[in-house]
């Protein structure tokens, strides 16, 4: 049953219905295929049917009691009257989501300093103001603009824009952690350890006014090319973003890649934070490059696309790369296709593959009206409206979070915090003058404390590593405690970690498959360590994961949990010669598994 506790979202089925003015405050919308009917009662005929997301004026918030005859197929929790056709009609309760309609768009909201004078000129409402004020106190350089309507000169709706965001595929959010705001009603596939972000969830991380503090105002700043920073000083936060990590030490040239890709019209924070969120360090468990900046997949792998060799091409920004498998070489045939690479002059190659992934952000969002993280993941103010919450970068609604902490970190590491920047904070119409943040009394605060702390999945991906619902890899073999935990601890600021053995004491020396890596962030994980090809659990790949393998196939050993997972160095849910055949070719240094 649906809980009583009812939030809003509507999409007629041919086109989205604007409420009527009728004495009720409340609308009621579908949340899938039900039926209308003349009276409060399964016996009578349907009038209609819903779509998932028709959205109705209702009567009253008040249900009216079923008058069902059979007890078989009744709605027992009661009907909602709601308005229909010039008449009224009848939707079972189950079936209908509630939510309190904002009349009036009007602010009633008085300054009372200059700030806030200057605040409402602007036209940011008083929910605004003491969070901008605050900001503008302490960095007076710092400009703040509101953008109130779309290129047509239109207001966006609040409720509207709610309601194309909490479509099934829109947004994901972490699955641990997050039970509160999962929609579980969506049956499309997502990324390991993602589901379907729910109404609830949708409505805090859209809301800008849950962002408006000293870190995450930088997912509101302009992504376009900031004159007011110099060159030096941007090279000194691209310094900062990747922090010496190996993605730099193997490409010494990658900072000046990325201020020369500036020609673009994209600032050199943006693309490095952009790359940084794509490949992390970018190491592989063998010590090498990915395969996506290393230039050599097609001599690695033996592979070639069409015939054609993809080595010599590159893709910083994993473009192209769709989930499922073979993303790798999804990302390299994007960039043979596109001429990211080819002369066999590694520095020019990387250069133009650099400034081609630029140009594609400018072309495709910046260029487009969306300028910002936010933009880039809500699509709400573009400069075409008919592409309105279309062409969004990331579907995790917690993106823009997580890279405005390694934006903040890199100006704030930089000493740029006092440089002139620029940002766009949306402004819907609409919009109620409570900030729409959780209030819920459950235990699951994830949310509440995003602002404090990072997620685990973001702290986890940010430092390098990959989550996946419960497990942690692409930590390469030979990885000490120390060096893990530093790079972990080194993303969230408040966050802490704690590494064990298999047995439950705490790790000193080099980790291993099974290991427990417990990351207290935003929320507290307990997360398993994989290192694929290491079946034995003591952080190598050598003879001894030879012999756990073998042994699993001829069934003289069952492996199970993570050594299982890791013993499957393919990746492909068997575990088989194939398997057999990596962990050889990694010793005996002729292939190298990729974690």
């Amino acid at each position: 049953m649906k809980s009583s506790k009812k939030i809003l979202f509507a999409l007629s089925t041919f086109f989205v219905l604007l409420p009527q003015v009728f004495a009720t405050s409340y609308y009621g919308v579908a949340n899938t295929v039900a039926k209308i009917r003349p009276n409060p009662s399964t016996n009578n005929n349907k009038i209609a049917l819903t779509s998932t997301g028709n959205m109705y004026d209702l009567v009253s918030k008040d249900l009216i009691p079923d008058q069902s005859t059979n007890p078989d197929n009744n709605c027992p929790n009661g009907w909602y009257q709601i308005h229909y056709n010039n008449s009224t009609a009848y939707v079972c309760s189950d079936y209908l989501d509630v939510f309190e309609n904002v009349e009036s768009t009007s602010d009633s909201s008085t300054p009372s300093n200059d700030c806030e004078v200057q605040m409402q000129q602007a036209g940011f409402p008083g929910s605004y103001w003491s969070k901008l004020c605050a900001l503008k106190n302490n960095h007076p350089n710092w400009n703040f603009h509101a953008i109130t309507k779309d290129s047509d000169g239109k207001p966006v709706d609040w409720v509207q824009s709610l309601i194309q965001e909490s479509k099934c595929g829109k947004n994901t959010i972490t699955t641990n952690g997050n039970g509160k705001y999962i929609n579980s009603s969506c049956d499309t596939p997502t990324d390991s350890g993602y589901s379907h972000a729910n109404m609830e969830a949708v409505k805090y991380y859209m809301d800008p006014r849950n962002f408006l503090n000293e870190t995450n105002i930088f997912m509101f700043e302009g992504t376009n090319r900031n004159d007011t920073i110099s060159r030096e000083e941007y090279k000194t936060a691209i310094q900062k973003i990747f922090n010496n990590n190996f993605l730099v030490q193997q490409i010494g040239e990658l900072p000046e890649y990325i201020l020369n890709a500036a020609s673009s019209g994209v600032n050199s924070t943006a693309i490095a934070t952009r790359i940084k969120q794509e490949l992390g360090n970018a190491q592989l468990s063998d010590g090498t490059l990915y395969s996506v900046v290393s230039g050599r997949y097609s001599t690695r792998y033996n592979w070639t696309y069409n015939g054609v060799s993809v080595d010599n091409y590159y893709n910083f920004y994993n473009i192209g790369a769709y989930d499922g498998s073979g993303v790798t070489q999804k990302a390299l045939i994007y960039a043979l296709q596109h001429g990211w690479g080819g002369t066999g002059n590694q520095s020019v190659d990387r250069q133009t593959a650099v400034t081609g992934g630029a140009n594609f952000l400018y072309d495709r969002y910046v260029n487009a009206g969306q300028n910002t993280i936010y933009f880039q993941k809500f699509n709400i103010f573009p400069t075409v409206t008919t592409s309105r919450y279309l062409n969004q970068y990331m579907t995790n609604i917690q993106a823009p979070v997580s890279e405005s902490k390694i934006v903040y970190n890199a100006y704030k590491n930089a000493n740029l915090l006092n440089s002139s920047f620029n940002f766009y904070i949306p402004v819907f119409s609409n919009m109620d003058n409570t900030v729409s943040e959780n209030n819920s009394d459950n235990s699951d605060s994830s949310i509440q404390s995003e602002q404090k702390k990072l997620d685990v999945n973001t702290i986890v991906n940010g430092a390098g590593f990959r989550y996946d619902n419960g497990y942690i890899t692409n930590i390469k073999p030979g990885m000490t405690a120390s060096e893990l935990k530093g790079s972990l601890e080194s993303i969230g600021g408040a966050n802490t970690v704690t590494i064990t053995d298999e047995n439950g004491n705490m790790a000193t020396n080099t980790v291993g498959t099974g290991y427990k890596v417990i990351v207290n962030g935003a929320t507290m994980e307990n997360l398993t360590i994989i290192i694929y090809g290491d079946a034995s659990g003591d952080g190598k790949i050598n003879a001894l994961d030879l012999l756990k393998v073998q042994k699993n196939i001829l069934g003289t050993v069952t492996l199970s949990g993570a050594y299982k997972k890791a013993a499957d160095a393919s990746k492909d849910n068997n575990i088989n010669a194939l398997d057999l055949l990596k962990v050889q070719k990694n010793i005996l240094g002729s292939g190298t598994i990729e974690q």
